[in-house]
């Protein structure tokens, strides 16, 4: 539970070199858009997706929650505050982890219905009211 726990926590404060540490080599990820293989390939996907956050939203807050499974698979609740003008939107996603030999070997991510749109939603109307 603690390394779960202690990833989530570096996810969230965007500590991906230190994450990296606890991510087996040949760790898999699966994501709706496809699979993605080793520990450089899964803390680019993370990167990539803080960075082009940042790109696009005027402030951002990560917090995540974790419980126990069962046989070394661990639930990552992560909670996104998104801040776009004066406006927050809260996003929500969740990973399932196996953890292996004290490192992470599989991340399952999943969205939750209606996350993803609802985001966009608000992306949306608030950089149009910046445009007024």
């Amino acid at each position: 539970m603690e390394l779960a726990k202690q990833f989530a926590s570096l996810i969230d404060t965007s500590s991906f070199d230190e994450a990296a540490q606890l991510i087996a080599e040949d760790c898999a990820y699966h994501y709706w858009e496809g699979n993605y293989q080793g520990r450089d390939a899964i803390v680019a996907i993370y990167r990539q997706n803080y960075l082009h956050s940042r790109k696009i939203f005027d402030e951002i807050k990560y917090s995540s929650d974790v419980e126990a499974m069962g046989d070394g698979t661990y639930k990552i609740t992560f909670l996104d505050k998104y801040r776009k003008g004066h406006k927050w939107h809260d996003f929500r996603c969740f990973q399932i982890i196996t953890v292996k030999e004290n490192l992470i070997v599989n991340i399952q991510h999943n969205e939750i219905p209606g996350e993803a749109e609802a985001l966009r939603t608000f992306y949306r109307i608030q950089s149009n009211r910046s445009k007024i």
